[in-house]
Formats: structure tokens, C-alpha cells, sequence
């Protein structure tokens, strides 16, 4: 499997009217934000094969859309890093983000500075997962 890193793809959940501020934040860096509204359209996102190193999702979701997400993710041969954003956290989000794969947690605001850090060290940790000489995960 031949995984591509370049461009950094942010997969982006977001209502509409956070849509273009996650836009600007993540365009900013150089990251090419992929953003959809709800878990339907970010199955067809998904399905197009192209490769998403993050995905940014909100904690704040239906349990039905949970369930979807985390299917389509796991039809994936190289599935995103996983950051949650939330407005508060608790130890009970972050641990239940992390014992579902997710890579970590983020509380609002989601300053510039904030979510370039987080996108960017996910990233990283997607990269050095795919980054074995024959494409597989690592």
C-alpha cells in the first residue's frame, strides 16, 4: 500500500457555522481541511480513497454517529489519527477516546496555536505508524 503525506488532509466534523473558521485555522499551516457536516457525509468523504492523516470530530455527537464513524474508519488500510475537540474534558472523554484508538483530545477554544500543535504532532504519529518500507502498518 503506498501511503501519501503530502499534503497534510484534515478530515474535519463540524457544524456549518464552524466550518470556515476550522478552514482558515487549518489552511493557515499549509493543512488541506476536508470538512463535512455529519457522520453521512463523512462516509462519502471516506470512500474516495483519498488518504486523511487526522481526523477532527467533536465530542458532542449521536451515539448512532459514533458508531458509524468508527465503522467507516475501521474500512480503512490507513486509518487517520483521531483528535477529538470538546469543550470541556474529563478524564472519563480522554480515556474513552484513547481506548477507542482515538489519538487525543482537545478543549476549546481551539486557538490557531492550539489545533496546529495537535494536528501537526498527529500527524506525526500517522506518519511514523505508515512509514515502514513496505507501506504497512507499523
Amino acid at each position: 500500500m503506498d501511503i501519501e503525506f503530502d499534503p497534510l488532509r484534515v478530515l474535519v466534523v463540524a457544524p456549518g457555522d464552524m466550518q470556515s473558521e476550522f478552514r482558515r485555522q487549518l489552511s493557515s499551516f499549509g493543512a488541506v481541511p476536508v470538512l463535512v457536516k455529519d457522520a453521512s457525509e463523512l462516509a462519502h468523504a471516506v470512500r474516495n480513497q483519498e488518504i486523511h492523516q487526522v481526523a477532527l470530530l467533536p465530542a458532542v455527537l449521536l451515539d448512532n454517529d459514533w458508531w458509524a464513524i468508527w465503522g467507516e474508519f475501521g474500512l480503512l488500510n490507513a486509518r487517520p489519527e483521531i483528535l477529538v475537540y470538546a469543550q470541556t474534558a474529563s478524564f472519563q472523554l480522554w480515556s474513552g477516546v484513547l481506548e477507542a484508538g482515538g489519538y487525543d483530545v482537545i478543549v476549546e477554544p481551539l486557538t490557531d496555536e492550539k489545533l496546529r500543535e495537535a494536528v501537526l504532532l498527529a500527524a506525526e504519529s500517522f506518519a511514523q505508524r505508515y512509514s515502514g518500507s513496505d507501506g504497512e502498518k507499523g
